[in-house]
């Protein structure tokens, strides 16, 4: 992974103006509360994903009502904004090497008669349909564009509307590779994701990560005919238990890894990494990131409060050199805008050694 790897974010969330040098393939992102570390991976998010289905999934890992979109629609997108400043699009640039040099321009358009769902009427359209999009066109609404350009391609533009009854327009359905602080990763979902891997021979993976936690696990199972979830089996219970009863550090590592091995992907973002998971097993969870993030050829990037796993993250980054990178988001005392400070490996082992700041203070 080249050092040039960078991303710049004007007007999104927290960020008037922010610019990140230096990611590595696995990524960790830490600071104060409220010093921008989710808003970060939702930017990172978007600029792999641009898409209004990006937008929908932050909005519910935020936790943001469904019902209060439907009351006030002409708001629905202001929380993206920088100061709720719709007026200034959104613009995040920057370079991977996974999908190269891109930019994404992100913005509202607001009215109480708003006439933009003419842009989706269709001459074969059956009456009821004509009928329905006249009734939106005078609704009050609020119109989101995403437009993302890759070097030397013509630019690719979506848009939906926000009105009194949801949201309109063209959203794909897509799979989106963020694992939130909080779950919404169903024991359905889970053992989905469990069969297709196993299916395709990486089955393994999943159960040496998980063994980290608990040693004495023989094997992973789903019995369909019971319940769609994974059973856990152990020396003391071969058919196995449901993984919903080993606790949240277990059934969060599992959604990491299979979230990891899901091939569609070559990225994955974790919120608040640490959550359920003890002190005494987490340089071996980075262990098992590592290792899978370079076996797959995979980026990730993670954000965390602790520092018992920031100690974790450098001892594990010692084994792979050159592969992980550290950021600390801060508020510049002289702007009182957010900065951001990168620590490679060896900087960052360096600091923990000698007791200095790394989170922000």
């Amino acid at each position: 992974m080249e050092s040039s790897q960078f991303i710049k974010i004007q007007n999104f969330r927290c960020f008037q103006n922010l610019e990140i040098n230096g990611f590595k393939r696995v990524n960790l992102i830490s600071g104060k509360n409220n010093s921008g570390k989710t808003s970060l991976l939702e930017a990172l998010l978007l600029y792999f994903y641009p898409l209004p289905t990006s937008v929908l999934a932050l909005k519910k890992t935020r936790k943001e009502s469904s019902e209060s979109l439907k009351k006030n629609p002409k708001d629905a997108w202001n929380n993206l904004f920088y100061s709720q400043r719709i007026a200034n699009p959104i613009d995040i640039q920057g370079y991977f090497e996974s999908c190269g040099e891109k930019k994404i321009g992100i913005s509202v358009s607001q009215s109480s008669q708003l006439r933009a769902f003419e842009q989706f009427e269709d001459e074969d359209d059956e009456d009821d349909d004509k009928n329905f999009k006249k009734m939106l066109a005078y609704s009050p609404s609020s119109t989101l564009k995403i437009e993302s350009h890759l070097a030397q391609e013509a630019p690719i533009s979506s848009s939906f509307i926000a009105f009194n009854r949801g949201v309109f327009g063209d959203v794909p359905t897509i799979d989106i590779p963020l694992v939130p602080s909080s779950y919404f990763i169903s024991s359905q979902v889970i053992a989905e994701l469990y069969d297709k891997i196993d299916y395709e021979g990486r089955g393994e993976d999943v159960l040496s990560i998980l063994k980290i936690l608990i040693p004495s696990i023989t094997g992973l199972k789903t019995y369909s005919f019971i319940e769609p979830t994974l059973h856990i089996q152990t020396l003391n219970h071969p058919r196995g238990l449901p993984i919903s009863l080993f606790g949240d550090a277990v059934y969060r590592v599992a959604a990491i890894t299979l979230e990891l091995l899901n091939s569609e992907h070559n990225v994955l973002f974790i919120d608040e990494i640490e959550n359920g998971i003890h002190y005494t097993c987490q340089k071996d969870v980075w262990l098992g990131l590592f290792r899978l993030a370079e076996k797959l050829d995979t980026l990730i990037f993670a954000t965390t409060h602790s520092l018992e796993m920031i100690k974790a993250f450098a001892e594990a980054g010692q084994d792979f050199p050159d592969q992980g990178a550290y950021f600390e988001l801060a508020y510049s005392p002289r702007s009182q805008n957010i900065i951001a400070i990168n620590r490679d490996m060896d900087t960052l082992q360096y600091d923990l050694k000698h007791g200095k700041a790394i989170r922000g203070e």
